[in-house]
């Protein structure tokens, strides 16, 4: 009997043959065994979490276990969501940036052996409930701090009649402006409903007396009239958006017999813009007399004419009918001076404001000012009495400097100016497509764009001359509440990110600008 000591286990052998067959295992056993062993040594490494839920702008750790000796790779599968802040052999730290999902990604490389592991994160908005007030902060600086909402119907959100968005939109804004409901293609219709002349003086509508057609068309305006009693019950005002725009206007407006077979000519639409114009605001302003007793104590200011400078060629619009006006459009004027001629009626010129609205005014200085001198040119009183400046901005467009300028000269012409749409939109692309490009731009950098922009309009207003411009800046709006419900979502334009209690570090550098101003 022989005893054998084989991978560390005693074998008796009886056999001259039986120690034969164990010598060739003991071979076989000392080229394979090593290598088994170290593949049996190699043990699974693990994460300490395999999913997380993090709240935005908060930071976590994840630790690698069991890894030994080994190569580690940390990686983040979006880095909009969580970036990666500082990473070790077996440990990664991590920010929750934006709100969605994401996975911590790990690559373990063990001598031949490769390990992939990952941590599924989740990332909330952030509710915070305590804001400071923009309407409080501003409120020694500009009189009107305001943003863009919708009554509601079929179409539009209505967050004019959910409780919460209004007691946010209280406690932050002393104004609004309806985004979409009180622009033409609301209150005309996409399809024309028309009364007979006799009809329509019996329902006390204002026929002019160059009005030569059988038929005008019926106004609607149910949400114009509840968003006018929202604002009486709940002490806000409101920015009236608009009358004359070549976009969001029913091309039958602009038909002849109000059908969409052919233009109709100058004349007939001189006196549709009078109808148009008259009874709307009248409406509004009889409107503001039965909730609150005197006119005008809502409505502050009207766009009376939005983007002539921008105008476009649509299939019928007011360029077909004027054809190129170049820089005196008759109807521009027209539309000042009907709309004026309103004010006085009621005797509201004089705390009631008529707007030139447009974007890009920046690039356009003196092509705004040209507009609006020749608006005024002649006539007894200034009728055009401000400069809506629409400020959708991004964070490279315009320059803050170039933005300054304009408003330093519009303000030195001695116009009324209103902030009429702010947003500033990141990852924006500027140069070609005008739509979202991922340009690695975040909301820091946002931020600190918004500080910058609204230090420097808050500087021009207070260092203006108040001898020729007595008004000054007297609102700002923002084009709506938080991003995802923002024209332009993809870029990320507002203050706040997926609701009201998001706000993102904007809303911060919005707020600290005023207080650092004083």
């Amino acid at each position: 009997e022989k005893k054998l000591l084989i991978g560390g286990i005693k074998i008796m052998s009886k056999t001259k043959k039986g120690a034969a067959l164990l010598l060739a295992f003991t071979l076989c056993a000392s080229i394979l065994t090593p290598n088994s062993v170290d593949a049996a040594k190699v043990k699974k490494p693990v994460l300490s979490k395999k999913k997380l839920t993090l709240v935005r702008d908060k930071s976590a750790t994840i630790r690698l276990k069991k890894a030994g000796k080994c190569k580690v790779t940390w990686s983040s599968s979006d880095k909009k969501v969580c970036k990666i802040t500082k990473k070790k052999k077996t440990s990664c730290k991590f920010k929750a940036v934006g709100n969605g999902s994401a996975k911590i990604n790990c690559k373990v490389k063990k001598g031949k052996k490769t390990f992939k592991l990952s941590c599924k994160v989740k990332v909330k908005p952030k509710v915070v409930t305590n804001l400071p007030s923009i309407i409080k902060t501003y409120e020694s600086q500009i009189p009107y701090m305001g943003t863009c909402l919708n009554y509601g119907s079929s179409t539009y959100k209505r967050e004019l009649q959910n409780p919460k968005t209004l007691n946010f939109v209280k406690n932050q804004f002393n104004s609004f402006t309806l985004e979409n409901e009180m622009k033409p293609d609301n209150i005309l219709g996409s399809r024309p409903t028309t009364m007979t002349v006799a009809e329509a003086k019996a329902k006390g509508y204002y026929i002019p007396d160059n009005y030569k057609e059988s038929t005008v068309p019926s106004l609607n305006f149910r949400e114009v009239d509840g968003a006018l009693e929202v604002a009486a019950k709940n002490g806000l005002k409101m920015r009236a958006h608009t009358l004359v725009w070549h976009s969001q206007t029913p091309a039958w407006f602009f038909s002849d017999k109000y059908e969409n077979d052919k233009d109709t000519n100058v004349a007939t639409m001189d006196a549709r813009e009078d109808f148009y114009i008259h009874n709307v605001m009248a409406h509004v302003m009889e409107k503001e007399k039965e909730l609150t007793g005197s006119a005008g104590s809502i409505v502050y200011a009207w766009d009376v004419v939005n983007e002539y400078l921008h105008r476009q060629g649509f299939t019928r619009t007011w360029t077909n009918i004027y054809k190129n006006s170049g820089d005196t459009p008759s109807y521009v004027k027209k539309a000042f001076e009907l709309a004026y001629g309103m004010l006085k009626t009621y005797n509201v010129q004089d705390k009631v404001t008529l707007f030139y609205n447009d974007y890009n005014t920046y690039f356009g200085i003196q092509q705004t000012l040209n507009l609006v001198n020749f608006i005024n040119k002649d006539e007894p009183e200034k009728i055009c009495g401000g400069i809506g400046m629409q400020s959708h901005v991004d964070i490279k467009v315009p320059t803050i400097e170039l933005y300054g300028t304009a408003l330093e000269k519009f303000l030195a012409a001695g116009y009324e100016v209103q902030i009429t749409e702010l947003d500033v939109t990141i990852n924006y692309d500027t140069n070609g497509s005008y739509s979202y490009a991922d340009e690695k731009e975040t909301n820091a950098d946002q931020a600190k764009y918004v500080g910058r922009l609204m230090k420097t309009i808050l500087e021009k207003n207070r260092s203006r001359d108040k001898n020729v411009n007595p008004k000054g800046v007297t609102g700002i709006t923002l084009w709506g509440l938080y991003d995802t419900i923002s024209w332009r979502a993809s870029c990320s334009p507002l203050l706040f990110d997926t609701g009201i209690t998001d706000p993102k570090a904007s809303f911060y550098e919005f707020i600290n600008a005023a207080k650092s101003m004083g």
